[in-house]
C-alpha cells in the first residue's frame, strides 16, 4: 500500500492525506472564530468571560455578576450562621455604549458578611485585603481604569471591558442557597441603573446616562478626576530612567478635626522595586544583607547595598526631625522635616502638608521608562490620632509644579496617582483617649469606660472588663487609676453603693479629659475643660474639639485656650493652647515618688454659653454634655451615662441600668418564639437605663428598626445597625423600642425585641431608695445577668422630726459639707 511519506520520517498512510488536510483546516475555523470577539481574559482582567444575552441589548454600560462556587471551611460548626464558607465569583463590566466611561466605579451590595480576600482586575475603594464587605463594597479599575468605546476600538474587549476573578469567605447561607449580592450598580456621576435582574446564580444589569444630569464644568481630564477625603496622597513620578525613577510623594491634610503626630507611612511594593536614596523621609531599617537576598541583588550584581535605603517589601517610612531640614542629602525640600506631625488647616495651613523623595529601583520585566508602576496597600498612621482607613492608588492627571527655572511656565509629572484616607470611627473598646463627666448638681464623677482604650496589655482575670465604672468622687480624677482602688471603694461604701467583689479594669488610656457642668443659670451656663495627660511624652500645638449638639450655637468664649467654632454648621468649638502654652507636658512623679502617686500633665479652662434663642435648652438632661469630643483629632470615647439632677438633687437617687439581652447565651437565636417578648414583659425599662447585646461580631448584628420593619423582618432600612460584638444602647426617650438581627433568617426565627420604656423616672414620681428587682427570665432561658447599677446620687435617708438639737445639727452638718466642697473644688481646680 502506497504511503505519504513526511520530512520528519513518520509514514502516513495515503487514504489518510484527504483526512488529515480536512482536520487542519476545521481547526483553523474554530481558532478564528474564537478569535472573533471575546478573547480569554488577561493578567490585567480584561476581556474574560462569556458575553451573555443582555448584553446585545445593552446601549450603555453593562455589568453582571456570577457566582461560582463555594466550599465550606473550618471549623465546621452546627449553627448555619456561624459556618464560613470559601467562595470563587466572577464580576464583568463592559462599555456597550457610544461614550467613554473614565474611572468607573462598580459597586456589587455584598449582603451575607462576605470578607474579599483577592480580586483579579480590580482593587476594592473601600480598603485593603482581606476586605469586610458585609456593607457591600466599590471596586475601581486596576490597571484598566477606563472604558473606551467598541466604535473607537474595532470592537478591542481588551480595552471596553474588565473582568473581575472574586475569591473570599462568607457566613451565614445554608446549604442548597446561592449567595447572591442584593444590587449591582455603576456609581459613577450621571449614570442611571435600575435594579439587577437575577437568574440563578448570576445577574445583570445596564445603566444608561441620565439625559437630565449636568455636567460640572471644569477642566477635562485624561484620567479618573482627582476626589477629596480626610488625607490626600499623591504619589507623582518626577523623572524616569531604564532601571529606576524619582517620585514625590504629597501627604495632605484636608480635614478641619484630622491630624497626624509621628507619622508612619507603609506600602508593599508588588513588583520586587527597593528604594535606593531617599530625601525628606527615611524608613526604619536598614539591612544590606536583606538586599544581598533579595532578587535586587542577584539583579545588581554592582550596587553597593551599603549604600541602599532599604529593600523591605513593606517599608516603614517616617518625617524627618526639624533639624534635618537644611541638611544638603536629606533636606532641604519643601513642606519637609516637621517631625511627622500634619496638623488641621484651620489651625495652621504651612503645617498641614508633608513632603518627600525617593529614588526607585525596578527589576525585569519592567526595565523601560513607561513601566511604571505604584506601591500598593497604603497604611498610615500616628501616635494619639484618628485611624485612618486608605483606598488604592487611582491614576489621575499627572500633577502641576512650578517651573524651577523661575518663568512664568509649569512642568508636569510623568505620571501620578492619588491614594484617598478617610478617617474611621474607633470601634468598642479601641479608642485611644477617653472623657469622664462630672456636674455640680451631683456629688459623683462619672470615670471614662471600662477598658475604653482596650484592655489587651492587662490581666483580665483579675478584674471584668464588662461592668461599668464605679462612681468616683471628683479629686480621685486627679489620680492614676491604680491608686483610685481605695477612693472608689471608700465612695461607694459612704453613699451605699454595692461593691462588686470583681471590680471593674481600668481605662488604659493615654489621655483623659474631664467635662464638668459648673453652672447654669436662667441666660447661660458654663463648663470646664481638663486634659489629662498620662503619657511620659509631651504634646505640641495639642487641640481638643468639642461637639455640642443643640448648644453648641450658643458658645461665647473660652477663658485660658483659643477657641474657634468649626464651619459649616459651628456645633463643633476647637480649643487650643495660647501661645507658649501649647505644650501639655507628660506625666512626672510625685513630690515623694515613694508614697505620692505620678502627677500628669493638665491643662485647664472655663468655658461659656448663651441659652439665647435655644428652645427647650436642660442642661442637667445632657443638652450640656458634649456629643462627641476629640483629642489631637482622635475621637474619645464618651460615658454611657452623664450626672443627672432629680427633683430633691441633694438627697435624691437616679439609677442607671444596663441589662444584658438574653442573659448567658447574649443576643442569638431563641428556643422558643416568646423568649424575648417573656422576657421584655417581666422588666421594667426606663429611661437612662441601657440594653447590652453581646453576639458574634462576624456572625451577626442589631438593627433598630421601625414597627412595620419589625413585624415583616425588613432589613433594608434600619434606624440604626451595630456589628461591633457587644453594642450598649441607651434608652434616651419613654416609648417603644424594636431591635431585629441583622441577619433576616434569624429575624424569621424570632431573634427579635421590642422594649416599652417607661416615663422619665425624674418627673414628679417618687424614687426608690433601693435598686429595682431583677426580673425573672422566661422558661427555657438562662438568667439574665443582674442589671448594672449606677448610682447617680447619694441615697436618701429616712426624714426624722427636726427638734432644736437637730437643727443645729443640720446647720453643722450643711456648713461642714460647704467647706469639703470647696475644698475639693479648690483641689481639682489646681
Amino acid at each position: 500500500m502506497k504511503v505519504f511519506e513526511v520530512k520528519t520520517g513518520m509514514k502516513i498512510p495515503w487514504k489518510a492525506r484527504y483526512s488529515l488536510t480536512l482536520l487542519i483546516l476545521l481547526s483553523s475555523v474554530l481558532l478564528l472564530c474564537n478569535g472573533q470577539d471575546y478573547g480569554t481574559p488577561t493578567e490585567d482582567g480584561a476581556g474574560g468571560g462569556e458575553p451573555p444575552p443582555e448584553m446585545a441589548r445593552c446601549n450603555g454600560i453593562f455589568m453582571s455578576y456570577s457566582f461560582g462556587s463555594r466550599e465550606r471551611e473550618y471549623p465546621h460548626v452546627k449553627n448555619v450562621t456561624a459556618q464560613s464558607w470559601a467562595f470563587k465569583s466572577s464580576a464583568m463590566i463592559v462599555n456597550a455604549g457610544k461614550e467613554e466611561l473614565t474611572g468607573w466605579q462598580m459597586f456589587i451590595g455584598f449582603r451575607h458578611k462576605e470578607l474579599i480576600v483577592s480580586a483579579t482586575g480590580a482593587s476594592p475603594l473601600d480598603g485593603d485585603y482581606p476586605l469586610d464587605a458585609s456593607n457591600g463594597t466599590t471596586f475601581v479599575g486596576s490597571p484598566n481604569t477606563d472604558l473606551k468605546t467598541s466604535i473607537l476600538t474595532a470592537g478591542d474587549f481588551t480595552q471596553i471591558s474588565t473582568n473581575i476573578e472574586i475569591t473570599g469567605t462568607l457566613f451565614g447561607v445554608a446549604k442548597g442557597v446561592t449567595p447572591m449580592p442584593r444590587t449591582l450598580k455603576l456609581i459613577n456621576d450621571g449614570w442611571e441603573c435600575p435594579a439587577a435582574k437575577r437568574k440563578g446564580g448570576s445577574m445583570n444589569v445596564c445603566c444608561k446616562r441620565n439625559p437630565k444630569f449636568k455636567v460640572k464644568t471644569g477642566p477635562k481630564t485624561k484620567f479618573a478626576p482627582r476626589r477629596h477625603g480626610d488625607l490626600n496622597i499623591v504619589y507623582d513620578v518626577l523623572q524616569s530612567f531604564g532601571s529606576n525613577y524619582l517620585a514625590q510623594v504629597t501627604i495632605d491634610n484636608e480635614n478641619p478635626l484630622g491630624r497626624l503626630d509621628r507619622w508612619n507611612l507603609t506600602w508593599e511594593w508588588t513588583r520586587g522595586e527597593i528604594i535606593n536614596t531617599m530625601r525628606g523621609a527615611y524608613t526604619y531599617k536598614r539591612d544590606p544583607s536583606e538586599c544581598l537576598y533579595s532578587r535586587a541583588g542577584q539583579y545588581y550584581k554592582d550596587l553597593d547595598f551599603s549604600q541602599v535605603m532599604n529593600c523591605q517589601k513593606k517599608p516603614a517610612i517616617s518625617d524627618l526631625p526639624p533639624e534635618r531640614k537644611d541638611d544638603n542629602v536629606t533636606g532641604k525640600l519643601p513642606f519637609c522635616c516637621k517631625n511627622g506631625t500634619l496638623l488641621p488647616p484651620l489651625m495652621d495651613p504651612s503645617k498641614s502638608r508633608s513632603m518627600f523623595q525617593l529614588q526607585v529601583f525596578k527589576l525585569p520585566p519592567d526595565l523601560n521608562r513607561t513601566a511604571l508602576y505604584p506601591p500598593q496597600h497604603w497604611k498610615i498612621d500616628g501616635v494619639l490620632n484618628p485611624q485612618y482607613k486608605c483606598g488604592p492608588p487611582v491614576r489621575v492627571d499627572p500633577s502641576q509644579f512650578p517651573d524651577s527655572s523661575g518663568l512664568p511656565a509649569v512642568t508636569y509629572a510623568i505620571a501620578s496617582w492619588q491614594v484617598v484616607c478617610n478617617i474611621t470611627k474607633p470601634k468598642a473598646q479601641a479608642s485611644r483617649c477617653c472623657v469622664s463627666f462630672s456636674a455640680f448638681y451631683n456629688s459623683s464623677a462619672i470615670p471614662c469606660n471600662t477598658c475604653a482604650c482596650g484592655c489587651n496589655d492587662i490581666d483580665t482575670t483579675t478584674c471584668n472588663a464588662d461592668r461599668n465604672p464605679l462612681l468616683l468622687p471628683p479629686d480621685a480624677l486627679l489620680v492614676p487609676f491604680d491608686n483610685r482602688t481605695l477612693k472608689a471603694k471608700a465612695w461607694a461604701k459612704q453613699n451605699h453603693m454595692p461593691i462588686p467583689k470583681k471590680l471593674p479594669c481600668p481605662d488604659n488610656c493615654g489621655v483623659s479629659i474631664n467635662w464638668h457642668v459648673n453652672t447654669d443659670y436662667r441666660d447661660g451656663w458654663t463648663a470646664r475643660l481638663t486634659v489629662f495627660n498620662w503619657r511620659d511624652f509631651a504634646f505640641e500645638d495639642w487641640f481638643v474639639a468639642v461637639e455640642m449638639g443643640k448648644a453648641g450655637p450658643g458658645y461665647e468664649n473660652v477663658y485660658s485656650f483659643n477657641g474657634t467654632r468649626v464651619p459649616p454648621n459651628n456645633r463643633t468649638v476647637m480649643f487650643q493652647g495660647l501661645r507658649d502654652m501649647n505644650y501639655l507636658v507628660g506625666q512626672v512623679n510625685g513630690t515623694h515618688p515613694l508614697r505620692d502617686p505620678p502627677v500628669p500633665g493638665k491643662q485647664q479652662s472655663v468655658i461659656s454659653f448663651k441659652k439665647k434663642n435655644i428652645k427647650g435648652l436642660n442642661i442637667p438632661e445632657g443638652d450640656g454634655f458634649p456629643t462627641k469630643l476629640f483629642f489631637n483629632g482622635e475621637e474619645c470615647a464618651l460615658p454611657k451615662h452623664f450626672p443627672k439632677k432629680s427633683s430633691g438633687y441633694r438627697h435624691g437617687i437616679t439609677y442607671a441600668r444596663e441589662f444584658m439581652v438574653g442573659g448567658a447565651k447574649g443576643w442569638t437565636v431563641p428556643s422558643g418564639s416568646q423568649v424575648y417578648s417573656q422576657w421584655a414583659e417581666q422588666s421594667r425599662f426606663q429611661v437612662g437605663d441601657s440594653l447590652l447585646f453581646v453576639y458574634q461580631p462576624n456572625q451577626d448584628s442589631v438593627f433598630q428598626v421601625t414597627r412595620d420593619a419589625y413585624d415583616s423582618c425588613n432589613t433594608d432600612a434600619p434606624t440604626a445597625k451595630f456589628a461591633d460584638g457587644k453594642t450598649s444602647f441607651a434608652l434616651t426617650h419613654s416609648g417603644p423600642y424594636y431591635f431585629i438581627s441583622g441577619n433576616k433568617d434569624n429575624c424569621n426565627k424570632n431573634e427579635k425585641l421590642v422594649v416599652i420604656v417607661m416615663a422619665d423616672r425624674n418627673g414628679k414620681t417618687t424614687s426608690s431608695s433601693s435598686p429595682p428587682s431583677q426580673a425573672p427570665a422566661p422558661s427555657g432561658e438562662a438568667a439574665p445577668s443582674p442589671p448594672i447599677t449606677s448610682n447617680l446620687e447619694p441615697p436618701a435617708t429616712t426624714p426624722t422630726r427636726e427638734t432644736p438639737n437637730n437643727a443645729a445639727s443640720s446647720f453643722s452638718s450643711f456648713v461642714s459639707a460647704l467647706l469639703g466642697a470647696a475644698l475639693a473644688s479648690t483641689l481639682f481646680l489646681h
